[in-house]
């Protein structure tokens, strides 16, 4: 990864993620990222898909935190 995001996971709270670090969103769960920042983002996606499924599927926006 090269450059910084804001991670957004439905369920937990946003998360700032930089250079060098991994995370994982499981499957099925509503997830974003914004680039805060001024340069471009890079990042390298490993997927884990069932047979068959979809990679992926649209999902209704996630509701505010409160």
């Amino acid at each position: 990864m090269d450059g910084a995001a804001t991670l957004m996971v439905a369920g937990q709270p946003p998360r700032q993620i930089a250079a060098g670090e991994g995370f994982l969103i499981p499957a099925g769960v509503v997830h974003n990222a914004k680039n805060d920042g001024a340069s471009a983002i890079k990042l390298v996606g490993v997927y884990v898909v069932e047979k068959g499924q979809p990679l992926a599927s649209p999902a209704s926006a996630p509701a505010p935190a409160p």
